[in-house]
């Protein structure tokens, strides 16, 4: 490799910033098959895949060069310098052929992570973006953004191992409405929050350091802001989980006898979608099957990429509700990749969304009614931390599974809020909301739930 480099360095034609990038790569190539110690060959040539890393370089300095932004590539070498992931994004125009499928390995965004970041990474379905990356490739944007660090490592499949439900207990499951299957959340006013994108406040290193090349991964653990008396505003930034590969999935091995492996599946329909205005529903459920969902008030009849609120009617609507309904407008649009789920508030009005599991991500009271602003997104359902419950609950028993349901349910409102902060106490006093259901993880329960032996507790018909 050093023959390589200083081959690269007496080359004319070839930019000291290819081969500053150049050499990154290199290095952490290097620093990869150190650490392997040699247990596993590569049928690759290293010449050939040096040459092949200093092709991708050149273009895509290129295709930064070509957009005119200042400062995009000193920001690159700072994020894989410092494997920084507060960096900026890098961004690329979107590619017009068909690499930009999930399962190529010629992804744009699968190469340069390939290049700086996991050598063995072999498709897009195997990322997933930051919460604080507005550009990544699976919003669909004709900009993408390439930064290594602004997307994290996940395995290529969740599942989790429960107890094998034995013929006894099959015939004998009682009803699931005993006093453990009370809801654990204390019946008060939820309390108020609002989210701002923590990416416009995290500062960069002020330089760069070559001590800093072999260093190891950072991990960012959630943290909040200062409280405000009039907002109460937190801000959080998610665990860069770059070992995710490296975490066991397998149970003990005298519990393999006892136990077996429920995968998680996508469904076809990625969620369900209930319209209501104050506590009545309105109109049919939609069934969402694309990546991206867009809820919103007008009056188009709704389609695959498209929930309408503007044309359901209601005999029963007030002056209250019928107002609220005009400012919905563009309303919010709904991201889902591996499981992950994500809201955009794209309307001039904010939207308030009450997510369990994004609560306890960032430490908040499990009830509490999180406000969107304008052109601010936030992950409304993470399937990395959703395993990681229902593997403790599994542990926990049959009962701890089957309240984990309440994690798989997201209720949003539109224009106006409720909690602590307002008049109205309940999400069914608030003129228009919408309860999304989110499929994968209830059939996921469903599955678990199947295969775990019954309740602990019993259930008369006097209880």
């Amino acid at each position: 490799m050093a023959s390589f480099l200083n081959s690269v360095r007496n080359k004319r034609s070839v930019s000291p910033v290819v081969q500053r990038l150049l050499e990154l790569c290199v290095h952490y190539q290097q620093q990869q098959q150190d650490s392997q110690n040699h247990v596993t060959t590569s049928t690759t040539n290293p010449q050939d895949m040096n040459r092949y890393s200093e092709k991708k370089i050149k273009s895509l300095v290129k295709q930064v060069n070509k957009s005119k932004k200042n400062g995009l590539i000193e920001e690159l070498e700072r994020a894989i310098l410092h494997k920084d992931p507060t960096t900026r994004c890098i961004t690329i125009p979107r590619s017009s052929d068909n690499n930009d499928d999930q399962s190529s390995r010629s992804n744009p965004v699968v190469e340069y992570c390939r290049l700086w970041r996991w050598r063995n990474l072999t498709n897009l379905n195997e990322l997933k973006p930051v919460d604080y990356c507005p550009n990544a490739v699976h919003y669909g944007l004709d900009n993408i953004c390439i930064n290594p660090y602004h997307y994290e490592r996940v395995p290529t499949t969740y599942s989790v191992y429960v107890p094998r439900l034995t013929p006894q207990a099959m015939h004998s499951i009682p009803d699931l409405r005993s006093a453990s299957m009370k809801d654990t959340t204390p019946l008060q006013i939820p309390q108020n929050t609002t989210y701002q994108a923590p990416f416009q406040q995290l500062p960069s290193p002020p330089s760069l350091s070559p001590e800093s090349i072999a260093s190891q991964d950072s991990y960012l653990s959630p943290c909040s802001g200062g409280n405000n008396d009039e907002t109460n505003q937190q801000t959080a930034t998610p665990m860069d989980l770059d070992d995710v590969i490296n975490i066991p999935t397998n149970p003990p091995l005298e519990q393999n006898d006892t136990c077996e492996r429920v995968p998680f599946e996508e469904p076809r329909e990625w969620c369900h979608i209930s319209y209501y205005e104050m506590s009545a529903r309105v109109g049919e459920q939609y069934r969402a099957t694309q990546a991206q969902v867009i809820i919103d008030g007008f009056t188009h009849p709704s389609d695959a990429e498209r929930f309408c609120l503007g044309g359901l009617t209601n005999v029963q609507r007030t002056m209250e509700i019928d107002k609220a309904r005009r400012y919905i407008g563009r309303g919010v649009k709904l991201f889902h990749t591996r499981g992950n789920v994500f809201a955009e508030c794209i309307s001039d009005n904010p939207v308030f969304v009450q997510s369990p599991i994004t609560n306890r991500r960032f430490a908040w009271h499990p009830a509490t009614v999180c406000k969107i602003p304008p052109s601010v997104r936030l992950k409304i359902f993470d399937s990395e931390d959703f395993t990681q419950i229902l593997t403790s609950a599994v542990n926990e028993g049959y009962e701890a599974v089957y309240n984990l349901m309440r994690m798989c349910i997201i209720r949003m409102s539109f224009v106006k809020g409720w909690g602590v902060e307002y008049g109205r106490q309940a999400v069914t006093c608030t003129p228009c909301w919408v309860e999304i259901h989110l499929d994968g993880p209830l059939k996921w329960l469903d599955t678990v739930l199947s295969t775990m032996r019954g309740p602990t507790q019993s259930i008369t018909s006097v209880s």
